[in-house]
C-alpha cells in the first residue's frame, strides 16, 4: 500500500503514485525505452547490443514472468495521465549465502524516469515508496543492478547506503581458444 505521506510527497512533485501489477505493464514501454537509450549512452565497452525494437518485448516478457509471483509489484508515477517513472520490485528467497540478510531479499529489477523528468526527485520518491512497501512485507534487504559506466546511478544508490558488492561479466558468443 502507498501511504498518505508518499501520496503527499508525490503531490508536491506534481505527480500521482500508483501501485499495481500486470495492469500497469502497458504503460512502461516508453519509460523502458528511455532507460534502454540511457544504457547505450552511458555504457562502457564494445559489446554489441540488440536492436531497440527488440528490447521492450524482451523486458516485458521478464516483467510478466516476475509478476507470476504475488510479491512482485510495480509503482508508477504519473504526471496527469502520462507515466513518467516506474519501479519494478520482486523478492528472492534468503538468507544470502555470504551476506547476513533476512529470509527475503528484495531486488529492484528496474527503476526508470523519463529524461525530461530527471533531477526532480521522482527516482528518490519511487524508491522510497518501493522500500516502504517492502518493509510492510517484512523485507529490509534490497539489491539493485547498475550498468557499468552509469556512475550517476551508482552515486545515487550509494547515498541510500547501498554498497557495490558484485560485478557481473558477460561474454557473447563462443569462448576464445
Amino acid at each position: 500500500m502507498i501511504t498518505e505521506d508518499m501520496h503527499q510527497r508525490a503531490e508536491g512533485l506534481g505527480v500521482t503514485l500508483h501501485l499495481g501489477r500486470n495492469e500497469l505493464v502497458d504503460e512502461l514501454e516508453p519509460l523502458w525505452l528511455s532507460l534502454f537509450d540511457h544504457h547505450l549512452a552511458v555504457r562502457t565497452g564494445t559489446l554489441p547490443v540488440i536492436d531497440r525494437s527488440e528490447s521492450w518485448p524482451r523486458r516485458r516478457a521478464l516483467y510478466e514472468e516476475l509478476l507470476q509471483h504475488p510479491e512482485t509489484f510495480i509503482v508508477v508515477a504519473r504526471r496527469e495521465s502520462t507515466a513518467v517513472g516506474y519501479v519494478v520490485s520482486h523478492l528472492h528467497n534468503g538468507p544470502d549465502d555470504t551476506w547476513p540478510t533476512g529470509d527475503k531479499i528484495a531486488e529492484v529489477e528496474s527503476i526508470a524516469v523519463l529524461r525530461s523528468e530527471q533531477g526532480q526527485g521522482l527516482g528518490t520518491l519511487m524508491l522510497d515508496c518501493a522500500e516502504q512497501i517492502l518493509e510492510g512485507l517484512g523485507v529490509r534487504d534490497v539489491m539493485i543492478g547498475v550498468l557499468v559506466g552509469n556512475n550517476d546511478a551508482l552515486r545515487f544508490y550509494e547515498k541510500r547506503a547501498m554498497t557495490p558488492v558484485m560485478l557481473k561479466l558477460l561474454r557473447i558468443g563462443t569462448r576464445p581458444t
